[in-house]
């Protein structure tokens, strides 16, 4: 065992159980001695990550106390990383001893990937590993000698990133394939015929780790899917591995991927294949506390949507008794607020049933549309959460995924289903409630007056209610008589086409996700947000539904088996057709617009 250089630190005994780090050599006030960064078998993993990645500061040459020393052309990082160089075959040898001291479950060494190209265990780290960071610092170190260009701040966070991946590899125990399990796997499902193996590495993400294999496709990318799969859950048994494909768009050594040409362009873009436990590749599965936070949403839910059919109807009060709570000071009085004395409230609550009736009955046609798409294409779903909102009765809902979806097409299918069967609700709602308003058709007192201002909230509704209602909507007029129905048809629309925007999870980021990869859904989330804040799509709405967004459903769908494979080319153009209605039920009506088709009255100063 190598002894430590350290004053004052005795050896460490041959028979303590220890897992050891890469030794670091460093240049300090002229002598280099060797750093030996040690964990006991009793440290915790973070205490041993904590440590070997101070040693990695050493290697880089950055000192963590001093903001200075990781800048580019720091004499330190040069030096530091010039003396590990210099003892490379030392450092190297002795990290792949200290994996192979490690319990025989992580034990790994460097194999052949069996079409050319040499590649580590994923399981465990092994010298070609170690060594490959230590040649990574002395190109760092010679790159800031003569002064080329370059973040090297970037490059440092980098390669102490995979110094990290590689500890951590190496501190958990295996249940990942072991050395021979991959010489067998790239054996029987890759090849010069399949999926040329360049780079196999250990994947370590927040929620799961596993292995990753990068390289080249030879073959339509669903059959090289389905071909890897099969001989998954041939070699290891049904069940014990999840194959997920993505597209690799990570760098190779720092610099982007190479684009994909000749005859390798026709079976689309680069991907990875990454080999996950089954556990890991699943999404969090619904216990107590979620079913019971389910319930407690869907009765808050419950009573916006009671409040929401409460204040639609508030212009049927007295006009007295509006006039008093117009004054706060009166809110704290025990006295009955004038103009009740004699009021008959019963036309009040026939009108607010309709439109409570109508909100959770719209809400609920959504979810069912989720959950009958998913029962089709074989998606397990978790308890929906709903999110109340006064203004339109709810914000939609949170339906997660509980099983690996298999493909973006059931990821659309699935998305897209509520919005359709919510729209169609709400439409129909809407459509009965215009025709109820026409004149005569229902007494007064079953109608509700509603401002005219209400209808500039929405470019696209505001247009078809004053198409339908005529004359009824002109420009000089402050209030006209609509059914109920109307209100909340309307609401529903709203709180569709908000769902439908292209950000994040929600049906609308689904589908966009779905239909044209991350990427594209990155970008349309960034002018969502945008949108949202500047007020310009849903008016009042926009930033209380922004904040739930960023706070709920910023992110992506990541549990899906073939995140690559795109959809068909009516789904692509159908989610185009969904965002650009939606958003043209967002935006409110311009003044001049309101003006010149006679909706409500139009403020002077515009």
């Amino acid at each position: 065992m190598l002894a430590s250089g350290l004053r004052g630190r005795s050896a460490v005994p041959q028979h303590a159980r220890c897992h050891r780090a890469p030794v670091v050599g460093r240049v300090v006030g002229g002598r280099r001695f060797s750093v030996l960064v040690k964990a006991s078998a009793e440290e915790s993993q973070d205490q041993r990550i904590k440590r070997t990645l101070e040693g990695l500061d050493a290697l880089l040459g950055i000192d963590p106390n001093d903001p200075k020393s990781g800048a580019p052309g720091s004499s330190s990082a040069g030096k530091s990383a010039t003396a590990v160089a210099e003892s490379s075959s030392v450092s190297a040898a002795d990290a792949a001893r200290a994996a192979s001291s490690t319990p025989a479950s992580t034990s790994g060494a460097s194999t052949s990937n069996g079409n050319g190209a040499s590649s580590s265990n994923g399981a465990a780290p092994s010298e070609d590993q170690f060594q490959k960071i230590v040649e990574k610092a002395r190109q760092l170190a010679d790159a800031q000698r003569s002064g080329k260009s370059g973040n090297v701040e970037v490059q440092q966070q980098q390669l102490r990133q995979e110094f990290e991946t590689l500890l951590t590899a190496m501190s958990k125990g295996n249940d990942m394939l072991d050395k021979e399990d991959l010489k067998r796997l790239k054996e029987a499902a890759f090849g010069p015929q399949t999926f040329w193996v360049t780079e196999t590495i250990p994947l370590q993400e927040f929620d799961k780790q596993g292995l990753l294999i990068r390289g080249n496709l030879r073959d339509q990318r669903e059959k090289v899917f389905k071909h890897v799969c099969d001989k998954v859950a041939e070699l290891f048994g049904p069940g014990k591995f999840e194959v997920i494909m993505i597209e690799d768009d990570q760098p190779i050594d720092g610099e982007p991927p190479a684009p994909v040409t000749g005859k390798a362009a026709a079976y689309g873009p680069r991907v990875a294949f990454q080999i996950v436990p089954a556990a890991q590749a699943q999404p969090p599965q619904t216990n107590g506390w979620r079913q019971g936070a389910a319930l407690v949403l869907f009765l808050l839910f419950a009573a916006s949507s009671l409040q929401l059919s409460l204040v639609a109807n508030i212009t049927k009060l007295p006009k007295e008794t509006l006039e008093f709570f117009a004054n706060a000071d009166n809110f704290n009085s025990d006295a009955l607020p004038p103009g009740l004395e004699n009021w008959d409230p019963t036309s009040y609550f026939i009108t607010a049933v309709p439109i409570f009736i109508s909100v959770l009955g719209i809400n609920f046609s959504h979810e069912i549309g989720h959950r009958i798409a998913a029962a089709i294409r074989g998606v397990k779903l978790g308890p929906t959460y709903f999110v109340p909102n006064l203004q339109l009765g709810s914000f939609g809902a949170i339906t997660p995924f509980t099983n690996l979806l298999s493909g973006r097409g059931a990821l659309w299918d699935v998305a897209a289903a509520g919005p359709l069967a919510g729209s169609l609700a709400a439409g129909t709602v809407l459509f009965l409630g215009l025709m109820q308003s026409s004149p005569g058709l229902l007494p007064k007192e079953l109608l509700v007056p509603v401002p005219t201002a209400l209808f500039q909230s929405s470019l696209l509704l505001g247009t078809l209610v004053k198409a339908v209602l005529g004359d009824q909507l002109t420009a000089g007029t402050d209030e006209v008589l609509i059914s109920p129905l109307v209100i909340a048809g309307w609401c529903g629309l709203v709180t569709t086409a908000l769902n439908t925007l292209p950000v994040g999870s929600l049906d609308g980021g689904r589908m966009m996700q779905a239909a044209y990869g991350r990427q594209t859904l990155a970008l349309s989330s960034f002018f969502s947000y945008v949108g949202l804040g500047l007020g310009l799509l849903g008016s009042s709405l926009s930033l209380p539904f922004g904040l739930y967004v960023i706070i709920c459903q910023r992110t992506a769908e990541k549990y899906i088996k073939d995140n690559v494979s795109p959809v068909s080319d009516a789904k692509r153009t159908a989610t185009l057709v969904a965002v650009l209605t939606a958003i043209l039920i967002l935006v409110p009506m311009a003044p001049e617009v309101a003006q010149s088709i006679g909706v409500g009255r139009v403020d002077n100063f515009f």
